[in-house]
């Protein structure tokens, strides 16, 4: 979905999970415009699929990146 030049639309869901004492963020992000999604535990890998979706045209083949953790 390329509404204008650069700009791209993304859907964002996080959850704690919390395994015995601690806590662990976790959290799901979908390119709106490919169909791409990643799951994710870390900041560093949501931060990842944004930069990579920048460089996706628009409409590609849905598909599924990552493990569904």
């Amino acid at each position: 979905m390329d509404t204008r030049s650069g700009e791209q639309l993304f859907t964002l869901r996080t959850w704690l999970e919390s395994p015995g004492d601690t806590r662990t963020m976790r959290g799901r992000i979908d390119h709106i415009g490919s169909g791409r999604r990643r799951y994710f535990s870390n900041f560093g890998d949501l931060c990842d699929f944004v930069a990579t979706a920048q460089t996706l045209p628009p409409a590609t083949v849905s598909e599924s990146d990552g493990d569904e953790s």
